[in-house]
């Protein structure tokens, strides 16, 4: 029987085991893992696996880099789910051959271990620093090349090595404080550890943490969204001294992957404030359901360039007769810049 507080004292449910708060539905939570795993398994990898194999595309290692923590955040989100449809086969003697049915419908049985949830709470509450960190990461790769190509400045062998690798491994940097610091306070407060109380994934009820995490995500975000207004700015500067010059925009600088850069920011700008917020007042199911798609946003966006769409499809394209093009510098005010600026 429900007592007037949430909390049940029924067999099925431990009295301590907090009531759960996000109205989220067996679709919901269907549509939750399938957002989440299909891209990790399939469609980044396949994205990343042809970037890597074709001679003809170039992007930045902070890209590639942002593929592989997507694909971290989906395959996170598979192991999660199978421990927990592990652990409830073992209580309930249920067969594993409809596992996102079982998930689905046992989400207000029996709670998993304390650790076990403590562990998957961790791994989802780092997700959010992560991505977010990988995403500026890229911005202020796209920010700097674009800067560099307003200075009229060339790029040199071996330049920015030191800060590539350290855009590289800031992701992980913060997914791995952020998961030490869940488990330290988790471990000191295991009644506030709960599956329940969150209806896609297992959470710790801190509000320290929890607010910690918020201030240093929102700051992220805020640096990227800083970012990529100056990066606009920029772009805004150099096109206005190409036309005053009577150059053509488009035959000088390709803005195809700077404008999709620019989209996914504020997107994921959109995806994790509203993450930030279901963690400060989770009630409903769309700001989880919301970042749940930023992987499948990623391989739209990103995934149709056109040198993209010819490598998968390379039967449909009849190779083009190689023309030798001189390369030409345009004098624009006081730079000096090549025919054709590509920032990748």
């Amino acid at each position: 029987m429900s007592s007037s507080n949430g909390t049940t004292t029924s067999a099925d449910r431990p009295i301590d085991v907090p009531f759960n708060i996000v109205n989220g539905n067996h679709s919901e939570l269907i549509a939750y893992l399938v957002l989440n795993i299909w891209p990790s398994h399939f469609g980044l990898p396949l994205l990343l696996l042809v970037i890597m194999l074709s001679k003809k595309i170039q992007r930045s290692a902070a890209f590639l880099n942002m593929l592989v923590v997507w694909i971290i955040v989906g395959m996170c989100v598979l192991h999660q789910s199978k421990l927990e449809l592990l652990m409830m086969e073992s209580i309930y003697g249920t067969s594993r051959s409809s596992t996102l049915l079982l998930y689905a419908g046992k989400q207000s049985g029996e709670e998993p271990p304390k650790m076990l949830c403590l562990f998957q709470a961790a791994l989802i509450y780092g997700m959010p620093p992560m991505t977010s960190t990988a995403t500026l990461a890229l911005v202020l790769q796209m920010f700097l090349s674009v800067r560099k190509a307003y200075l009229g400045e060339k790029l040199t062998p071996g330049d920015g090595i030191l800060r590539t690798w350290l855009l590289l491994i800031a992701p992980y940097v913060a997914l791995l404080l952020t998961v030490i610091a869940t488990a330290v306070v988790g471990a000191s407060n295991p009644s506030k550890i709960s599956r329940n109380r969150r209806f896609f994934y297992c959470s710790v009820e801190a509000d320290p943490l929890t607010d910690t995490m918020t201030v240093v995500a929102a700051s992220i975000l805020l640096a990227t969204v800083i970012l990529e207004i100056w990066t606009v700015v920029y772009l805004y500067r150099l096109s206005r001294t190409i036309k005053r010059t009577g150059g053509k925009v488009s035959s000088i600088i390709d803005l195809s992957f700077p404008i999709r850069i620019i989209a996914f920011g504020f997107y994921v700008m959109i995806a994790l404030s509203l993450s930030l917020l279901s963690i400060t007042t989770p009630r409903s199911p769309v700001p989880d359901l919301m970042i749940s798609t930023a992987a499948t946003v990623v391989i739209v966006i990103f995934g149709t360039q056109r040198d993209i769409l010819h490598a998968l499809f390379f039967w449909c394209h009849r190779p083009q007769p190689v023309k030798v093009v001189h390369e030409k510098q345009e004098s624009i005010g006081t730079m000096s810049l090549p025919s054709r600026i590509s920032i990748r």
